[in-house]
């Protein structure tokens, strides 16, 4: 095999393959990106972790056909480095590689290709297309929440199934909860999607990452355990994570007895500044509400007490709630609108956030007992 391709363009395809190889891991063949050179000019580089794997093709002049695993993480480190234009990759005797750039040369292991698992097949995958802002928006919005407890296996994803008009991601980590309902694809009634799926929490971010540094039209679609995502000329395909997800629905209030509107920014900063007296294992803080009056404070035996008012129109009865603060800002984090409205029922209720006036977005907080 012997091909030269761009340095830019090479730098490019194995930039996307960082996020999916293996750093550390007991098949030294999963730190390695597969490269496929063949006679119609084409380069294909694959990557993969088992769960999550993704494939791009790039033009490139190609003297011999041929195929080769190489770290991935080492090559991109030399490419990115290399003075000129174009570098040409070799492969010698016993898998090794030459990689030449000007007057630069370097000769490093790689391994068969015939050892490197290929991905999935998902030639039956019915793609549909999709709004990348949205999906973007989509996992920003619920990503925060997806819970990182492994014993938990169906809540290291978020939950994404089709509803009237539209689509809805959710992801819980048994203490929070995010909602959110968008128009994903441009004719949603026409999208044949079937029951709701998982996608696991690294798929979310290559798919993230893909939109945020690709411009194109994007495809989404599934087959059978697999997800695929599509942009340009890279395809992503994710392992969807077995197991069912919680009735979400339950745990989202119809209506609360409560409903504040409050400034977002003013709130964060107050959070921000009590919270530093919080303890460090719990980051408890309490929202002490009273007519005029939302109070956010907190006791620490160990450092002392901190507290803050914030003016708010309520002219009801008084109520102590307690929350983690980094739950709260996480969710607060990933709203917009100036202002927020915040949902409470009582002292031991969850706490509902929403953009101000909207409905298709929702943070639920469980409260903590302090």
């Amino acid at each position: 095999m012997e091909f030269s391709i761009g340095t830019k363009e090479l730098t490019n395809g194995l930039y996307r393959a960082q996020g999916i190889v293996e750093k550390k891991t007991a098949m030294p063949i999963l730190s390695n990106a597969l490269f496929e050179a063949s006679g119609d000019g084409k380069l294909s580089i694959t990557a993969t972790d088992l769960e999550v794997g993704m494939t791009c093709e790039h033009k490139a002049s190609v003297n011999k056909e041929g195929s080769i695993t190489i770290s991935a993480r080492h090559l991109y480190e030399i490419v990115k480095n290399l003075p000129g234009d174009t570098v040409t990759i070799k492969k010698l005797d016993n898998n090794w590689a030459e990689i030449t750039c000007e007057k630069v040369e370097y000769k490093i292991m790689g391994m068969a290709a015939d050892e490197f698992q290929g991905l999935p097949s998902i030639k039956n995958a019915k793609m549909f297309k999709v709004n990348p802002a949205v999906i973007k928006d989509m996992i920003d919005k619920t990503v925060y929440a997806v819970s990182t407890d492994e014993t938990r296996y169906n809540l290291n994803g978020s939950y994404l199934e089709k509803i009237e008009n539209g689509f809805r991601m959710v992801a819980t980590d048994g203490h929070r909860l995010s909602m959110i309902d968008a128009k994903l694809a441009d004719d949603p009634e026409n999208v044949t999607f079937g029951e709701g799926v998982i996608i696991p929490k690294k798929g979310l971010m290559e798919i993230k990452r893909l939109v945020e540094s690709e411009e194109g039209e994007c495809l989404l679609g599934i087959d059978g355990s697999n997800m695929v995502f599509k942009i340009n000329d890279v395809t992503l395909v994710m392992r969807l994570l077995d197991g069912q997800f919680p009735e979400y629905q339950q745990v989202v209030p119809d209506s609360q007895k409560i409903t504040l509107n409050i400034d977002r920014k003013q709130l964060v900063d107050s959070l921000r500044r009590v919270s530093i007296l919080s303890s460090d294992r719990t980051l408890g803080l309490k929202l002490t509400l009273k007519q005029g009056v939302l109070r956010v404070n907190t006791s620490n035996p160990d450092l002392g007490e901190a507290k803050e008012d914030i003016e708010i129109e309520y002219n009801g009865s008084g109520m102590n709630v307690g929350f983690n603060a980094r739950y709260l800002l996480d969710a607060l984090a990933t709203i917009c609108t100036d202002s927020v409205d915040l949902s409470l029922e009582d002292d031991l209720s969850p706490g509902v956030f929403r953009p101000a006036g909207e409905l298709a977005y929702t943070c639920v907080v469980m409260p903590m007992r302090l």
